[in-house]
């Protein structure tokens, strides 16, 4: 929600200001507080798609703004107040800003994953995590470890199938699987190994890496 503010926010204080109409501000005013509304809810129920959304909305918030723009334009001819002047070169300034800002935050990154993405476990197996900043991370990922422990005289065999069908039953089919849409070309493995009659579960969150996979048999 509050991306989106910072995104549209400006947009529509700027048109308020250089609008002439009051029909037409009030029109203009109405679509971008909809399109923040749609774009917050959109964000909210997909979120893997945060990047293409914001893109999106801005890219619309501008294009509403600069139609309304033409419109009155047409109808009531050249401005010559100095606001409407000034509020056109800050929303170009504004759009430009923000499109600079978006390209540097899109730069794909290593990450952390959430330990949502396989907790909780089945009844009967322990779960302890290892602390994010105490978990290894390097230029092309950063790896989160947790490791499980089985129920009482549970056989080391066992106890990974059933961690492995855990795995597969949230989502982890492949071992890997992209984080957002189309923008964002991170990507999140999980992979399994047994030691000491416990089961292994590195977490792992790369920077668009095609090289690194995992897989979960």
């Amino acid at each position: 929600m509050l991306l989106v503010l910072i995104l549209i926010g400006p947009i529509l204080l700027l048109w308020l200001v250089m609008s002439r109409e009051p029909r037409m501000r009030w029109i203009i005013a109405a679509s971008l507080a909809g399109q923040a509304a749609i774009a917050t809810m959109l964000v909210h129920f997909f979120p893997g798609g945060f990047f293409e959304i914001s893109l999106s909305v801005l890219v619309l918030a501008l294009a509403t703004a600069l139609t309304g723009r033409l419109v009155e334009g047409r109808r009531l001819g050249p401005a010559r107040q100095a606001r409407v002047s000034a509020a056109t070169h800050l929303l170009a300034g504004w759009s430009l800003v923000a499109l600079l800002c978006g390209a540097i935050l899109w730069r794909p990154a290593p990450f952390f994953p959430a330990t949502g993405g396989v907790l909780p476990l089945p009844d009967g197996l322990h779960a302890t995590v290892r602390p994010a900043d105490d978990a290894d991370c390097g230029s092309q990922s950063c790896t989160r470890t947790i490791t499980v422990t089985g129920r009482t005289g549970q056989a080391d065999n066992d106890l990974y199938n059933e961690v492995k069908r855990h795995v597969k039953e949230r989502g982890w089919g492949s071992g890997c699987r992209p984080i957002g849409w189309l923008l964002n070309q991170t990507i999140e493995c999980v992979g399994l190994a047994v030691t000491e009659h416990k089961v292994i579960i590195h977490l792992s969150g790369s920077a668009n890496d095609s090289s690194h996979s995992a897989t979960i048999g």
